[in-house]
């Protein structure tokens, strides 16, 4: 859809589901569907043609997330007994397991400079924000509070990731500078906000929330003013991804 809202398209069309698109480039969006009976990683074109199956288990495979070179994808994978972070190849080739811990990590996102990975993990206790390298090496705990962070995304300049936290009580989004300092609260409801996504400028972000009833798509400025609803269906709408 555009900026303001108009002109969504049904890139899919099918009736299972398809969630959690990612842009590779301009021209490839990688997402998730079950449409062969389990959750699997996917890549099409910007226009919906050309849906191809990037991974094929019996685990669940989601949250793709495309590399700043579009030639790599990290993505999270259940196939060894609990969520862990993989990277693989454009085309699903030489599939590589970067995490190994008996806790939950996923939800990957690429540095813009495409030398870090940002992740969620539960391995303290609570879900927290992660960096670490791109072999898996040099792992940090960058926001450590004892409420749940999820949903990690960085500016588009390195500098911040954006993130939804409940440390308020509610799940709102949040700022913190990529080595962990410098807390920013941006939303501030009692309803859920989460799923947050930048535009290449930096100057705003898109992000899923609940404050209406259901779930629907919002943008707002860098600071959090402007706060704009964009999708305006009964159904359900969710995690938004904005094209870079």
């Amino acid at each position: 859809m555009r900026l303001v809202g108009y002109n969504q398209v049904n890139l899919t069309s099918n009736a299972a589901t398809g969630t959690d698109p990612s842009w590779c480039g301009n021209e490839r969006l990688t997402y998730v569907s079950d449409r062969d009976g389990n959750l699997e990683i996917y890549i099409m074109l910007a226009d919906g043609s050309e849906q191809t199956r990037l991974t094929e288990n019996f685990a669940a495979d989601t949250d793709p997330s495309c590399s700043p070179s579009g030639n790599q994808i990290a993505y999270t994978s259940t196939r060894d007994g609990n969520k862990e972070v993989y990277v693989m190849n454009l085309n699903g080739s030489a599939q590589q397991r970067l995490t190994t811990n008996d806790a939950s990590d996923g939800r990957p996102a690429w540095s813009p400079d495409g030398t870090q990975i940002v992740f969620v993990s539960d391995r303290d206790g609570n879900q927290e924000i992660y960096l670490m390298n791109t072999d898996g090496s040099g792992v940090f705990n960058i926001t450590n509070d004892s409420g749940d962070d999820i949903d990690p995304a960085w500016s588009p300049n390195g500098g911040i990731i954006a993130f939804a936290s409940d440390r308020n009580l509610s799940m709102d989004i949040h700022l913190i500078n990529s080595d962990g300092t410098g807390i920013a609260h941006l939303t501030n409801n009692t309803k859920t906000d989460s799923a947050p996504s930048w535009q290449a400028s930096g100057f705003q972000l898109v992000f899923q929330t609940s404050r209406d009833g259901n779930d629907d798509i919002y943008r707002m400025s860098s600071d959090g003013s402007f706060q704009t609803k964009l999708t305006q269906s009964l159904a359900i709408d969710r995690a938004p991804a904005w094209e870079h």
